[in-house]
């Protein structure tokens, strides 16, 4: 068995969660880094940055890890999910997390809080530089408005996209908050939360609800208005859906409810 060296410390626990995972399967398999890389399309040197957390692994990799260790891969993506989730929170912005959310994003390329950025003042050190730092300006705030917009018309951007905007949620019991289904990237968006693992049970609340009481109208099972409250008319519209599906009725929308809604 490997001698692990310390994951870092802080460490969100969900991204702990995963690497202690993965080098279980890794210690059970037998395999070295350098037979780990053979069999996969990874470096040596990634998997030993994915396997002390220094880096993400990208969803293929741990794909490919539970195939290679025979380990149920239903349940370590949900472990691969819940640590993106919590690597995003983590290292990027709101407007960084519109691209594509299976993309590991390693901390040492983001930008340096407060690092100072090279400014052009022209060779007579003049206003050589204050005209096109002006337009600069002036064209963000246009690109901004442009990009406000098309926010404005989000059913048809991508759940990365709508993520960006949605802000803090507001309980308003009985007020609708829009459904809007498309189908992006082979499974089904709503346009109000991109997750596939939080836990939704009677009394939560939030985009996630809503996002659940889209996708349970969209297949016919009426959870009234979508106003982000799980009450007892989701959970039973929750309860109908999971037992059509082949799935235990219990009313708590997890990974296996959150798999079958977006399909």
């Amino acid at each position: 068995m490997a001698r692990w060296q310390e994951l870092p410390v802080p460490l969100d626990h969900r991204v702990r969660q995963l690497a202690v995972r993965i080098r279980m399967l890794k210690d059970r398999s037998g395999l070295s880094l350098t037979a780990l890389a053979a069999r996969t399309p990874y470096s040596r040197a990634s998997w030993e940055s994915y396997l002390n957390a220094e880096q993400l692994p990208p969803r293929d990799a741990v794909e490919a890890l539970a195939r290679i260790c025979a380990a149920d891969p239903v349940r370590l993506l949900a472990l691969w999910r819940s640590a993106a989730e919590a690597w995003e929170e983590r290292y990027l912005p709101p407007v960084a997390r519109c691209g594509a959310p299976d993309r590991p994003v390693v901390p040492a390329q983001l930008p340096r809080p407060g690092a100072p950025q090279p400014v052009d003042g022209g060779e007579d050190g003049g206003d050589g530089g204050v005209r096109p730092r002006v337009v600069g300006v002036l064209g963000g705030v246009v690109l901004a408005t442009f990009v406000a917009g098309l926010l404005a018309g989000r059913p048809w951007l991508g759940p990365e996209a709508v993520d960006a905007v949605q802000g803090v949620f507001t309980v308003r019991r009985g007020q609708e908050r829009g459904c809007a289904v498309i189908r992006s990237g082979g499974f089904l968006h709503a346009g109000h939360s991109r997750t596939e693992v939080r836990l939704l049970d009677v009394g939560s609340t939030g985009w996630e609800v809503v996002e659940a009481q889209c996708l349970l109208r969209h297949r016919g099972y009426g959870a009234g208005a979508a106003d982000g409250v799980y009450g007892p008319r989701t959970e039973r519209a929750v309860r109908a859906f999971q037992k059509a599906s082949g799935l235990a009725p219990d009313g708590v929308v997890g990974p296996d409810t959150w798999g079958a809604l977006r399909r």
